[in-house]
Order: C-alpha cells, then sequence, then structure tokens
C-alpha cells in the first residue's frame, strides 16, 4: 500500500502473502499483493489524514501451507510485540488462520465476510486449505466469538455446525430484504467486543462488481453495503485485517480497486485505543 513512514513510526503494517496453492477452483490469488498495491496507488481516499502506515512487503512464497502458516504466525506475532495492526494482503483465505489465531488471543472477537462459510472438515483429500481454515481455527480456538457476514453458499450441515459452536451469521439474502435490522445486528455484535479481528473475503461481493477472485458466488453484496458494514466493523477497536482472494488473472483490476478502497476504509474508520 501507499505509504511514506517507516516501521517504527507507524501504527498500522501492511504486509503480503502470495500464497494459493489450495485453490480448488481459479488458483491466481498470489498475484494478488502486488495488484491491490498497484490499485491503491491510483484509488483516491480523502479520509486517511493521519494514519500512520507502512509496507514492508511480501512473505518468502512457498508451496507448502504449513509454511505459510508459520511465517505468517511468526510476523504477526512481532508487528503485535510492538504495538502496532497487521493489514494482511492475501492470497487465499487459509492464512487467516494462523493470523486470527494470533491476534484473537489476546481477546475480542472475529468478523468475517464472506461468500462461503469455510467450515468443511475436508476437501480435495486436504483438511487444510482455504474452505477448511475456519473449522481448523475453532478446533484450536473453541470458544472464539464469530460473526460471519454476506454467506450465501450454506450446505445444511455446516450451518448446522455454525449454529452448534455458536457462530452468528448474516447471510447476503437477509441483508437485501432486512437491511436495517441486519446491520442494527452487527452494530451489536461489535459493540460487546474490545477488539475485532476483520477478515474480508473479496468473494463478499457479487461477480459483476468484483469477477476478479477464486470462487465466484452469485447473488452477492454490493460494494456499497460492504463499505457501510466495514465502517460498522471497525467502529470498534481494529485489532488486525486481511482482505483475500483477490484473483487477478480474471479481471481487468475491479477486484483489486474494491480491496484496496475496503482497506482504506477500515484504516479510515479504526479506532485503535
Amino acid at each position: 500500500m501507499s505509504s511514506e513512514r517507516g516501521y517504527g513510526e507507524s501504527e498500522f503494517i501492511v504486509f503480503g502473502v502470495p500464497f494459493d496453492a489450495t485453490a480448488s477452483f481459479r488458483p491466481g490469488a498470489r498475484f494478488a499483493p502486488t495488484e491491490i498495491r498497484r490499485a491503491s496507488e491510483n484509488v483516491e481516499f480523502s479520509d486517511l489524514s493521519g494514519v500512520r502506515l507502512a509496507d514492508i512487503g511480501d512473505l518468502t512464497s512457498t508451496n507448502s501451507v504449513k509454511w505459510m502458516l508459520r511465517r505468517v504466525s511468526r510476523v504477526i506475532g512481532e508487528i503485535l510485540s510492538d504495538g502496532k495492526t497487521p493489514i494482511i494482503l492475501g492470497g487465499e483465505h487459509t492464512l487467516t488462520l494462523a493470523s486470527a489465531l494470533k491476534v484473537c488471543r489476546r481477546g475480542g472477537g472475529l468478523v468475517v465476510l464472506d461468500a462461503h462459510l469455510d467450515l468443511r472438515d475436508e476437501f480435495m483429500d486436504t483438511r487444510l486449505n482455504h474452505t477448511t481454515w475456519l473449522r481448523r481455527l475453532l478446533e484450536r480456538f473453541e470458544d472464539l466469538e464469530v460473526m460471519i457476514i454476506g454467506v450465501r453458499a450454506a450446505p445444511s450441515d455446516l450451518v448446522d455446525y455454525a449454529e452448534k459452536k455458536g457462530l452468528t451469521m448474516v447471510k447476503a439474502s437477509q441483508l437485501m430484504r432486512e437491511y436495517a435490522e441486519s446491520i442494527k445486528k452487527i452494530r451489536d455484535y461489535v459493540s460487546t467486543l474490545s477488539e475485532i479481528y476483520l477478515s474480508i473475503d473479496m468473494d463478499v461481493l457479487d461477480p459483476a462488481y468484483a469477477p476478479g477472485v477464486s470462487n465466484p458466488e452469485p447473488c452477492g453484496l454490493s460494494p456499497l453495503t460492504v463499505r457501510e458494514i466495514v465502517e460498522e466493523v471497525c467502529s470498534t477497536k481494529l485489532g488486525g485485517l486481511d482482505v483475500v482472494e483477490v484473483n487477478p488473472l480474471f479481471d481487468h483490476g475491479q477486484t483489486s480497486c474494491h480491496a484496496a478502497y475496503l482497506i482504506y476504509t477500515a484504516l479510515a474508520s479504526a479506532r485503535i485505543s
């Protein structure tokens, strides 16, 4: 992301995770950090005065899920120990397993904007991938407070599992039909938490707005709706943020622009103390 500050003087620290080794449909999210940065240099956002941001580059590339998670965990730990807030440019959603586990151990809760629940126990013969990461997280952190917003691909067995685990869900259809009530539900939820880790899977947007994602799902949310949700969520203390599943190979930069704009929205809305 565009920045003229160094690490020491910044409160928000950006880094990229160019990883998509478990992609099950359309590989290419590993190219997203570069394209989101490129888009960020040309997205005009007027409400960032006073935001101190440093971009420390990308993690070393790997095809190993375990090594990627270890590297994310290590960097997140260093950023948090320095009293700063991590901002991650994905990459596939699997990375959130490491980052959310690290941030949410401090307290607070997890808010996920996603078309999918990502609660499968196994997918394509593996138990650690972009569609199982949240289940693995809940197995390690059973009392974690989680809200998932924008879901529209929700098999009944995964909905049952989510309810069993006490996850709060706001489906895309609810937001479309009962917008005011849904926003109030989100506002009430985050108001009870001391800190939020926010994970934005860009497939939460409808493919008409964001075609460049790895797993597009029809009947999604509009950019305006997602922006307003991000503003509500970040009204509490922002402990960490990731934006994942941008796939630059399948559009002409639209999705990267939306990703950069949502990151700026979160930074402008965030209360960090």
